[in-house]
C-alpha cells in the first residue's frame, strides 16, 4: 500500500480481529494487505459503513468487521468516493476486555486507598467500543478533531526533531454547556486513536484522571497527588511503543483560575494544585507519545496559564435541529431494531393533535426484507446523507451494512428523506420528529435530555407490549412538551426567586 500524505485523498479502513494467528505483526500485515485487495477487486466506490462478503477471503477468515470509517481529503458532495483516486490506510485492532489481566489498574489515593486517583485501560477496548458510533455532531466534528490530533501526534513525534523548538503540548481542550457530549467524544478520540496510530503505537492506554480525588483534605496534600499520578503517567510513557491518552473530565476543578481565588481568599492549597498540574503538563509535554484531553464546563474559571498551554481549543454546542433529528431517529430506529416498537400498520393508525390510540399493539412478528444479490464491483450504499453542513454525523450504528442500498420500510427516515417527501405525507414519522427538534431548537437542550425522552415518553405515556411507532412518536411529543414547560418554568423562577 502506498504511504498516505497530507495532500493524499485517504479512506480510513478499519478491520476488526476476533484473533490473531502465528506471529501479531505478520498476521495483522497479511490481514491488512489482504483486505486493500478484496476492497478493490470487489468495489469501485464506497461511503462510510460496514462491508460484507468477505470471510471466505483468505486472510481474513478472523476478521470480525471492516468499516469504511473516515476521509481524509476534500469531502465528496455526494458522500461517495472512487477507489481510483484515493489511498487506503487500512488498519487492524483486536478489542481489549476490561477483565483482562493487567489491562485496568487504578492508581490510588496515599491517604485513602479506598478512592482511585484514575484509572487505566487498554486501547481500544470494548468498553468503549460504541461511544464514537453514538456521537452526532454537525460538519463531522468529531471526525475533523481526530484528524488534528491525529496529525500532532505524527508530526511531534518526528525523529530528530526538537520539541523545545515549538510551543506544542499536545494538549486539548473541549469546552461548552453540560451534556453536550465532550466526556464521550474524548474517550471515543482515545480510541480511534489508538487503531489509527497502530502502525507508529502497537500499544496504547486511556487515563482517566478523576480531578476531584485529586484534592486532599490534608494541606499540602493535593499536589503531592497531582504529582504522582502525571509521575505514574511518564511511567508509562516510558515504553516508546506505547501511546499514553490522558483524559481530565471537568478541568476547572484542578486548574481554576489563581487571579480570582486570591482576590475571593481561597485556600492556598488549592493555587499549589493548579501551579502543581502545570509543572506537570510542561514536564510531559518532552514525551511525543503522550496526549492529554480535557473537558470544562467552565472555561471562563480556568486559569489564563492553563488557556495559554492548550493547543485545541473546541467548543461543543448543545445539539442543532438536525442534530436532534437524528438522535430521536437514532433512539426510535433502535426501538424498532430491538422490537419494542412495531412498524407494521404504521399507516393505519390515526394521529389527531398528538394524542395516542388505545387500540392494541399488532402481534405480528417485524418481517425483513431482503435486498438482492448485486454483481461485483458495486457500490457500498448506506443510510447516512453526505457529511456537508446541512446535515449532522448519523451514527454508524444505523447504517444498512453490506449490500442492502433501501432504508426499511417505516423506520425513521434520514432527514434528506424526510425533508423530500414533506409535502406528500405532511403527517408521516420524519416529518414530525422534524417538527419536534424545530420546536427544540435555540433551547440548548444537552444530549443526554433529548436521548432520554424517548424513553421517558414510553414510560409515561404508554401502556406496555409493542407499541406501534405512531404512538410512540405521540408519546415522545408529549415528553417533549412537558420538558420544555418545566424548562420555561425554571427560567420563570430563576428571573423572579419571590414567584
Amino acid at each position: 500500500m502506498a504511504t498516505a500524505t497530507l495532500l493524499t485523498p485517504t479512506l480510513h479502513i478499519e478491520i476488526h480481529l476476533l484473533k490473531s494467528s502465528g506471529s501479531p505483526i505478520d498476521a495483522h500485515q497479511a490481514t491488512r494487505k489482504a483486505a486493500a485487495e478484496w476492497i478493490q477487486e470487489n468495489y469501485a466506490t464506497v461511503t462510510f459503513g460496514k462491508l460484507a462478503g468477505y470471510q471466505d477471503t483468505k486472510h481474513l477468515e478472523h476478521v470480525g468487521s471492516i468499516d469504511i470509517a473516515d476521509f481524509t481529503g476534500p469531502l465528496e458532495p455526494t458522500g461517495y468516493y472512487s477507489l481510483a483516486d484515493t489511498v487506503l490506510d487500512c488498519q487492524t485492532y483486536v478489542l481489549h476486555s476490561e477483565s483482562d489481566s493487567g489491562i485496568r489498574r487504578s492508581i490510588k489515593r496515599d491517604s485513602d486507598p479506598q478512592s482511585a486517583r484514575s484509572r487505566v485501560i487498554a486501547l481500544p477496548n470494548i468498553a468503549l467500543n460504541e461511544d464514537w458510533d453514538s456521537l452526532v455532531f454537525e460538519d463531522g466534528l468529531p471526525s475533523r478533531l481526530l484528524r488534528y490530533l491525529v496529525r500532532m501526534v505524527g508530526m511531534m513525534g518526528k525523529p530528530g526533531l526538537n520539541l523545545a523548538t515549538f510551543n506544542w503540548n499536545k494538549l486539548c481542550l473541549l469546552h461548552g454547556p453540560p451534556g453536550s457530549g465532550k466526556s464521550t467524544l474524548c474517550r471515543a478520540l482515545a480510541q480511534k486513536l489508538s487503531i489509527r496510530l497502530g502502525d507508529q503505537f502497537s500499544k496504547a492506554v486511556l487515563v482517566q484522571v478523576n480531578a476531584n480525588a485529586l484534592f486532599s483534605k490534608f494541606f499540602g496534600e493535593s499536589g503531592k497527588l497531582i504529582e504522582n499520578t502525571f509521575h505514574e503517567v511518564q511511567g508509562l510513557a516510558k515504553d516508546h511503543a506505547r501511546l499514553v491518552i490522558v483524559v481530565i473530565d471537568e478541568v476547572e476543578t484542578i486548574v481554576s483560575s489563581r487571579q480570582r481565588g486570591t482576590a475571593g481568599n481561597e485556600c492556598i492549597d488549592g493555587l499549589r494544585a493548579t501551579n502543581q498540574l502545570l509543572t506537570a503538563l510542561d514536564r510531559v509535554r518532552s514525551f511525543p507519545n503522550i496526549l492529554v484531553c480535557c473537558t470544562s464546563n467552565l472555561i471562563e474559571a480556568i486559569d489564563p496559564a492553563f488557556l495559554d498551554r492548550v493547543d485545541i481549543k473546541q467548543y461543543i454546542p448543545c445539539p442543532s435541529k438536525a442534530a436532534v433529528y437524528n438522535i430521536f431517529r437514532g433512539c426510535l430506529n433502535e426501538l424498532v431494531r430491538s422490537e419494542l416498537l412495531s412498524v407494521n400498520d404504521i399507516e393505519d393508525v390515526p394521529h389527531i393533535n398528538g394524542t395516542l390510540t388505545s387500540s392494541p399493539p399488532p402481534s405480528a412478528p417485524r418481517t425483513q426484507q431482503s435486498s438482492p444479490t448485486r454483481k461485483r464491483r458495486h457500490t457500498v450504499m448506506t443510510r447516512t446523507p453526505p457529511q456537508t453542513k446541512e446535515f449532522a454525523h448519523i451514527p454508524a450504528s444505523s447504517m444498512i451494512q453490506g449490500d442492502q442500498c433501501h432504508e426499511q420500510d417505516h423506520e425513521i427516515p434520514t432527514l434528506a428523506s424526510a425533508l423530500m417527501a414533506q409535502r406528500q405525507n405532511p403527517l408521516s414519522p420524519g416529518q414530525r420528529i422534524w417538527e419536534l427538534a424545530q420546536k427544540c431548537e435555540g433551547l440548548c437542550l444537552s444530549g443526554r435530555t433529548l436521548r432520554r425522552l424517548p424513553m421517558l415518553g414510553l414510560a409515561m405515556h404508554t401502556w406496555g407490549g409493542r407499541i406501534r411507532m405512531t404512538e410512540a412518536i405521540g408519546a415522545l411529543e408529549k415528553a417533549v412538551g412537558e420538558e420544555l414547560i418545566a424548562m420555561s418554568n425554571r427560567k420563570a423562577e430563576t428571573e423572579d426567586p419571590n414567584a
